[in-house]
């Protein structure tokens, strides 16, 4: 989700800034049956010659070409990629990368990165030379939205206090964690609910099906997904393993206190901002205790989220991103 929105929302901010003197053009790269511009055979572009090939046809009509996926062959000239992080040089549930993505990066290639923790991962993994970090933005919707009426949050099937997650289910956003700290507080707070956001999933069903008082509310509209979290106690954000996390800062912005593990970026982007826990269910059990039982400032966790996430802009982005492009482009 974060990749998708990063991938809309700068391009979308670029466009706003109407800087004189630039023409963009968006291009993608898919297997022969998908809508894209360069319709391949994945076997080809999986080889270095079909690497090799595309990457010279993107190039084509263009000064520039910004990658926004390690997966989408580059031109054998600078260029620009985008790299959020690398979960699947990490964690073996993250799917696969064709050999050639985990070459060493051309000393040509200008990283951009959304964290420091991101660019660490590039330059051990990929031995990236060139590397810019440029923090996400956040939302229109996601700035203070007004909370989701209690109407609308019993259609979702959520009828008590809450805590929130919205996110994948891969092994890197820990469900185990909070499924353990759910089966642990879930008795001390008998008058809230977990409610997970996302897809139909039989990991989620495995991990919370047993679990009382779990609200599986399903795929939300991103949007309406502000708008639940800013109706809710806390935003738990248990991942091991993240480039940004989004939700973090998402629920920074709503006006809502957020739970987060100290691993990956997260300590970067809530910069103290949060309540850190470890990634134990125990651990994140205790801080989901501590806001049920109001054992915190709330009214001070929101106020400094609010404005630890109102430094984060995709306009801020947008404008760093020009800047990466003319030193490119010199």
């Amino acid at each position: 989700m974060g990749q998708q929105t990063y991938e809309t929302s700068i391009q979308q901010a670029i466009l706003d800034l109407e800087e004189p003197g630039w023409d963009f053009r968006s291009d993608s790269v898919g297997s022969g049956r998908s809508a894209a511009t360069y319709r391949v055979p994945q076997r080809v572009l999986n080889h270095s010659v079909g690497e090799r090939a595309v990457g010279t046809l993107t190039a084509l009509r263009s000064d520039l070409v910004h990658r926004f996926d390690l997966r989408v062959p580059g031109p054998r000239r600078p260029h620009v990629l985008t790299l959020h992080d690398l979960p699947p040089a990490r964690f073996p549930d993250e799917g696969s990368l064709p050999d050639w993505c985990l070459r060493p990066l051309r000393d040509d290639v200008e990283v951009i990165c959304p964290s420091e923790f991101a660019a660490s991962e590039v330059r051990e993994l990929l031995g990236a030379q060139r590397v810019s970090v440029i923090p996400y933005g956040v939302r229109p919707s996601f700035r203070q939205p007004d909370p989701l009426d209690r109407g609308a949050l019993q259609d979702l099937g959520i009828t008590r206090p809450f805590f929130v997650h919205a996110a994948g289910v891969t092994r890197r956003k820990n469900l185990e964690g909070l499924a353990d700290a759910w089966a642990a507080v879930a008795p001390e707070l008998p008058e809230h609910e977990l409610v997970l956001l996302g897809p139909p999933s039989q990991r989620r069903q495995e991990l919370f099906g047993n679990l009382p008082r779990v609200v599986f509310a399903g795929k939300v509209d991103l949007d309406i997904v502000g708008r639940v979290m800013a109706a809710a106690n806390a935003v738990v954000v248990p991942s091991i393993y993240e480039g940004f996390g989004l939700p973090s800062l998402e629920g920074m912005a709503v006006g809502t206190p957020v739970i987060a593990v100290e691993r990956g970026a997260l300590p970067e982007v809530c910069e103290g901002n949060a309540l850190m826990t470890g990634p134990d269910g125990a651990d994140i059990a205790e801080a989901m205790r501590a806001v049920g039982r109001r054992e915190v400032d709330r009214e001070d966790l929101v106020r400094r989220g609010l404005e630890r996430a109102a430094t984060f802009s995709w306009e801020k982005a947008a404008r760093a991103h020009l800047d990466v492009y003319r030193e490119v482009l010199q």
